[in-house]
This record gives structure tokens, C-alpha cells and sequence, in this order.
């Protein structure tokens, strides 16, 4: 009798021990899916307000453009740019669209230094080819960016 007394000891300190390891680990899991559960708010915190300052951003340039300050192709790389790197929401996305579609047409057009690079000829020649990618977008954009300048 004595030696079912100590196995049955035995047996309920293991089932102890195995009980404390599985709180344990239940605790690590709570913390972790709470660390989770932080850093996912987090960065929703962050894709929102990174989505407003693009959504005020694009309104500037918006109104930038509207009030002559701007041209059609700046506006659109630079649309295109902000409306691609911040999270925007899909009719806010649905705005930017044609300005989306214009920088995809400039794309191959250099920029910044290397515009400077070029010789007249070649700036020349991309000045045209700019001049007819604004005047067949010139009606969209507008449109748009008009329509940009009265969102908040």
C-alpha cells in the first residue's frame, strides 16, 4: 500500500508540473498576442495618419496645380508618388487614378539630375512628348484635381 501511496505522489507532482509549464506557457502566449495586438494598432495608427498627410499633400498640390502654380506632368508624378506610398482609401485611390496612369506614361522620361544631363535635343524631344501626354490627360486632370482641392 505504501508504494501505491508514493506513485500516486509521484503522479500528481508530475500533473502539478505539467500543470505550471502549461500556465506558463499560456502566459507567454497572452503576452505575446498582446505585444501583437500593440504593434498591429500601431501601425494602423500609422497608415492612417500617413494616409492623411498624403490625402492633405495631394489636396495642396491639387490646389497647386488649379491655381497655375503647378504643371500637369509635376503634379501627376507627384500624385502618383503619394497616392502609391500612403495608404489611401479606395475612393480616395479612385481619384488619384488618372494621375496614376499619367506618371506610368512619363515614367521613362528622366528627372531631376539626369534631365539635367541631357543634351537640348533630348530635353527637346521629351518636352513634346510631355507637352502631348498633358494636352491628352489635360481634361481628366483637371477635372480631378478640381475635384481633389474640395476634399479634406
Amino acid at each position: 500500500m505504501a508504494e501505491y501511496g508514493v506513485w500516486l505522489l509521484a503522479a500528481g507532482l508530475v500533473v502539478l508540473v505539467l500543470a505550471a509549464v502549461a500556465i506558463r506557457f499560456l502566459w507567454l502566449l497572452r503576452q505575446q498576442t498582446q505585444r501583437q495586438n500593440n504593434e498591429r494598432a500601431e501601425y494602423e495608427r500609422g497608415a492612417a495618419e500617413q494616409g492623411l498627410e498624403a490625402r492633405q499633400g495631394i489636396s495642396i498640390l491639387a490646389r497647386s496645380y488649379v491655381g497655375g502654380q503647378l504643371g500637369a506632368s509635376e503634379l501627376a508624378l507627384r500624385v502618383a508618388v503619394l497616392a502609391e506610398t500612403a495608404q489611401v482609401d479606395a475612393a480616395f485611390a479612385e481619384d488619384t487614378a488618372v494621375f496614376t496612369k499619367m506618371a506610368a506614361a512619363l515614367a521613362h522620361i528622366p528627372t531631376h539630375r539626369d534631365w539635367k544631363a541631357l543634351s537640348s535635343e533630348q530635353r527637346a524631344t521629351y518636352s513634346a512628348e510631355m507637352a502631348l501626354l498633358e494636352a491628352s490627360y489635360s481634361d481628366k486632370i483637371h477635372a480631378a484635381a478640381a475635384h481633389l482641392c474640395t476634399l479634406r
